[in-house]
């Protein structure tokens, strides 16, 4: 077995079941196979590979975690696609074919990987025939798991704890936290003044070491006998930050909502030190209790490398419990499609979510599913968020103030004015973390908003063409997301939640109609007001602009649907798309079908 870059390359008895289950081959000390294989140890920010380079070799991760990047312009760190635990392989294809490396791959800790190139492949496959049909099933299988996107917060197993203050708030927030992980699995709490009483090894570090050498072995240890390690790093200790984030999955900044939200100078010297680690950054503000306003989180963002934020507010436990479930994989995010009127069943459905108690961590959605879905973040209960859409809806008539059809039919003006009324917030003061898409009218690309003031972001994604003017953003015409994404199931993979439902409202279904050819306006209009004559079904023009915007991406919402954990499709065709008076009926059908189907899906869920 050949050892290359220095560091700890043990594999262990997990690096050896790892290896067994991917190769179809018991393996134990001694046995020849591992002859064939070279063991690789990657320091946190070091590539494995970029894109573009000559590739001959698989790669399969035995312990630590590294993200694959698609290149944008001269950035190698383009484009986020995945992360790659323990157990997954790269780069199969390009054993088997000699293709170029399609992705780059970097290590966000310390991580050790089993390499094996063609040379050693072919041999293996003479000794051993059936590890050939193997390693080809194990490529179908990967080619199928890519087409639908893996939860980027698989098996978290290090998390770096990192109190921006040791206020009294984070204090207990840190304890609070490290009982809740522990209902998830045995956890091991590391602080760099008490190692030596969970055994590990606190011989002096060698000059120009921040560590003992012997600590990291050690830890790669526990990683296999804990669930969880937890690194909690004080602000005072930079070189134990530093190291505790080359050994970490996630970090969790925490702030205190009470402090500056001003960079902090050893967060400064945190970054330069970090050798270019860059495992997934948290930020978890702790907030005071609700029903006072959570404000400024855009001035904590702005100065830090976060991916995500959260909210944690004083006596409410759940918002605790979504930090602990994104952490343990389990966080559920929620997708609500655009439908006009249709999308009233939302409100129904996540009625019948909560009373299953089904918490939504993240909610996102396209057009009136946006609307919905940032009704159902914001500080409103259910309930209230219920009264104010039949408010704004029903009574508050957002599409009658029509104007002289120049570029819309509707001026828009009185829906802006209702989401300024309802929901003047800013999306990242929200307390569940929320997003919402709209559509570039020039490019066509889609804008995702999930910073800034949440009334234009709304706007912008329910901006349906024809209907609504289109909205201004950073000096761009933008239109309704439905255009492009009609069910962002996507965006929602990449955001750190373990299981995705999402919510469609698009029809399928044939409809006839009885007359050879369209009749003509005057015909419809004496049969809808003149006694005994002939009433034709036609749909009036914002109908046909509402279908006309829907079936564009009919296709792709059956390929976002096919991403998602759950699709739900409530039975809500039988209503008209501009039908606001039905809201309390479709509320209702969203929520009756709903029960039927989540009863079933997680009675689904509990078998074995």
């Amino acid at each position: 077995m050949t050892e290359s870059v220095p560091g700890d390359r043990r594999l262990g008895r997990r690096g050896l079941d790892t290896l067994t289950q991917y190769l179809g081959v018991v393996l134990e000390d001694g046995h020849p196979l591992l002859d064939e294989i070279e063991v690789r140890f990657l320091a946190g920010g070091e590539w494995l590979m970029h894109q573009g380079d000559t590739g001959d070799s698989l790669y399969l991760v035995v312990r630590g975690r590294l993200q694959a990047w698609a290149r944008e312009g001269d950035r190698e760190r383009g484009r986020f696609l995945n992360e790659i635990v323990p157990g997954d392989s790269v780069g199969e294809l390009s054993l088997l074919t000699g293709a170029p490396r399609s992705v780059g791959v970097q290590a966000i800790r310390d991580s050790l990987l089993v390499l094996i190139d063609r040379a050693s492949f072919e041999r293996m496959a003479r000794a051993y025939p059936a590890l050939a049909l193997h390693l080809a099933a194990n490529v179908a299988a990967l080619v199928q798991h890519n087409a639908q996107a893996k939860p980027s917060t698989r098996n978290l197993k290090a998390i770096c704890l990192l109190p921006l203050d040791l206020t009294t708030r984070s204090r207990e927030f840190s304890r609070r936290f490290i009982e809740r992980m522990g209902r998830e699995g045995e956890v091991l709490f590391l602080e760099p003044g008490r190692l030596g009483d969970v055994g590990a090894p606190v011989a002096a570090a060698r000059p120009g070491e921040a560590v003992p050498p012997a600590l990291s072995g050690w830890l790669h240890d526990r990683e296999e006998e804990f669930r969880y390690l937890v690194y909690h790093c004080p602000p005072d200790n930079l070189d134990w930050a530093r190291f505790a984030l080359r050994q970490s999955d996630m970090v969790l900044f925490v702030g205190d909502s009470a402090e500056s939200p001003a960079l902090r100078d050893w967060e400064r010297h945190l970054d330069e030190a970090s050798s270019g680690a860059i495992a997934r950054r948290m930020l978890i503000l702790l907030q005071p209790p609700p029903g006072l306003p959570i404000r400024d989180t855009a001035g904590w963002l702005e100065p830090r490398p976060i991916d995500f934020h959260f909210h944690v507010r004083d006596g409410v436990e759940d918002d605790l419990g979504r930090v602990v479930r994104i952490v343990a994989g389990r966080a559920l995010g929620l997708v609500l499609a655009g439908g006009a009127a249709r999308g009233f069943a939302h409100l129904g459905v996540y009625r019948a979510m909560m009373e299953r108690s089904l918490p939504v961590d993240w909610i996102g959605g396209t057009s009136l599913g946006g609307i919905m879905a940032a009704a159902l973040a914001s500080p409103h209960g259910l309930e209230e968020a219920i009264t104010i859409a039949r408010e704004s809806f029903v009574k508050g008539k957002p599409f009658s103030d029509l104007t002289l059809p120049v570029v819309s039919l509707i001026r828009g003006r009185r829906m802006e004015r209702l989401l300024r009324e309802h929901l003047d917030l800013m999306i990242e003061d929200l307390p569940t973390p929320f997003f919402c898409v709209s559509c570039h009218l020039d490019t066509g690309a889609m804008r995702l908003h999930e910073r800034g003031y949440l009334p234009d972001a709304l706007r912008a994604s329910a901006a349906i063409p024809g209907i609504i003017p289109p909205a201004v953003v950073d000096g761009r015409l933008v239109v309704d997301g439905a255009v492009v994404n009609n069910l962002p199931v996507d965006v929602m993979r990449q955001k750190p939640v373990g299981t995705v439902v999402a919510v469609d409202l698009s029809a399928d279904h044939e409809v006839r109609v009885d007359y050879n050819r369209l009749p003509s306006p005057w015909a419809v209009l004496r049969g809808r007001y003149l006694p005994f004559t002939r009433r034709y079904r036609v749909p009036s023009l914002s109908t046909v602009l509402l279908k006309a915007t829907e079936l564009g991406t009919l296709e792709r919402v059956r390929q976002q649907g096919a991403q998602a954990d759950l699709l739900l499709r409530p039975s809500v065709r039988q209503f008209g798309m501009t039908e606001v008076k039905a809201f309390d009926r479709i509320v209702e059908a969203g929520y009756e079908y709903a029960k039927t189907a989540l009863d079933a899906w997680l009675e689904q869920r509990q078998c074995p």
